[in-house]
C-alpha cells in the first residue's frame, strides 16, 4: 500500500510542475491583432474613463498600455479589459483581438 500513496505522490507531482510550466510559459497571452481596438473603437474618448488624459484623435490604446514583453504578468489595463471584453457586455471570443 505504501508503494500506491508513493506513486500517487509523484504522479500528482509531476501533473503540478507541468500545469505551473504551461501556465509561466503562456501567461503573456497571444499576440494581439494589428490595431485590435481601432477595429470596433473609432473614438476612443467615448469609451475613456473621465479621469483619462485627452487623447485627442490619438493614438490607439496599446502605443501607451503596451504590456512588458518581460513582464508575464497581466497589467491592470490588460486585467480590466479583459473584464469588459470577455465577461462584460460585449461577450466576445479571444480571436476578436487576438492573433490565434
Amino acid at each position: 500500500m505504501k508503494i500506491w500513496k508513493e506513486l500517487t505522490i509523484y504522479a500528482l507531482a509531476i501533473l503540478l510542475a507541468s500545469a505551473l510550466l504551461i501556465v509561466s510559459v503562456t501567461a503573456g497571452g497571444p499576440p494581439l491583432k494589428e490595431n485590435a481596438c481601432g477595429a470596433c473603437h473609432k473614438d476612443y474618448n467615448t469609451i475613456m474613463p473621465k479621469s483619462h488624459p485627452d487623447i485627442g484623435k490619438g493614438e490607439a490604446c496599446m502605443s501607451c498600455h503596451a504590456p512588458d514583453p518581460s513582464n508575464k504578468e497581466a497589467t491592470k489595463f490588460s486585467t480590466e479589459v479583459h473584464k469588459v471584453h470577455k465577461n462584460g457586455k460585449a461577450k466576445l471570443e479571444c480571436s476578436a483581438c487576438h492573433a490565434l
